[in-house]
């Protein structure tokens, strides 16, 4: 008798318990099936009168098979946002956010999230409004100066990389305020160049840059020096900085 009440107890818990798996009651939750990444994690130095450019990629956790496109959607405490719609596993994508009229001091804060059949991860980035920059700001014709010093030596020693003097270029200042270091930002179609110099007396006015691939790269894949540009001396390859310049 009490072996027959036994078998009705387990037989009991375990159709309650299939019971409960069956009704959805039970916590347990699906693994993650992707990640969302934004770099750089901070901004301390956006002019009123400039932008900023976060980079955003989603990559997958484990073996799954094919599936669409993630939607991105950027929540931006102030300023302007432009973003793209969406973002293939393994893109990269480029999230701009101007300060337009914000005061001097503020923190933007932007929430960036990835959704895909229902799952969403989001990943949070800032930008703090500093001065705006000052008129005449020469760090456009010289930073064009820096990186048309690389250009050449780029399409006869790099060919591979797709850069000559006909490439198309949007110059995007950044680091306003940094000083004895200048910062500027070039885009073209498949690359963003960064070029920064040392303002100093021969020999360490040396200059310097990166290239990151935009569509594909999160980080710099390629760097150059001239270690002295007053010398004329010639470029050479360097290792590039783990890390995008903002």
């Amino acid at each position: 008798m009490t072996r027959r009440v036994a078998k009705w107890v387990v037989a009991w818990v375990a159709v309650a318990v299939l019971g409960i798996l069956l009704a959805g009651c039970w916590p347990w939750t699906s693994p993650d099936t992707f990640r969302i990444e934004v770099v750089p994690a901070a901004v301390g130095d956006v002019a009123q009168n400039a932008s900023c450019i976060f980079l955003v990629s989603v990559t997958e956790l484990g073996a799954r098979g094919p599936a669409g496109p993630f939607a991105l959607d950027v929540d931006a405490s102030a300023g302007t946002v432009s973003s793209p719609a969406e973002l293939e596993s393994g893109g990269v994508g480029e999230v701009l956010v101007w300060p337009n009229d914000e005061a001097v001091g503020e923190t933007i804060t932007l929430e960036i999230s990835a959704e895909r059949d229902g799952e969403a991860h989001s990943a949070t980035v800032t930008a703090v409004v500093t001065d705006p920059i000052e008129s005449p700001d020469d760090r456009l014709e010289t930073g064009t100066t820096m990186r048309d010093a690389f250009v050449p030596w780029l399409a006869s020693e790099h060919p591979e990389l797709g850069i000559d003097a006909d490439t198309a270029w949007t110059a995007v200042p950044v680091r306003p305020h940094i000083l004895e270091v200048s910062y500027c930002m070039f885009l073209s179609e498949e690359w963003e160049l960064v070029v920064w110099w040392h303002i100093m007396i021969p020999p360490y006015d040396w200059a310097r840059m990166y290239l990151r691939r935009r569509a594909t790269e999160m980080t710099p894949s390629f760097g150059a020096e001239i270690g002295s540009v007053s010398a004329g001396d010639d470029p050479h390859t360097m290792i590039p900085p783990e890390e995008i310049w903002r």
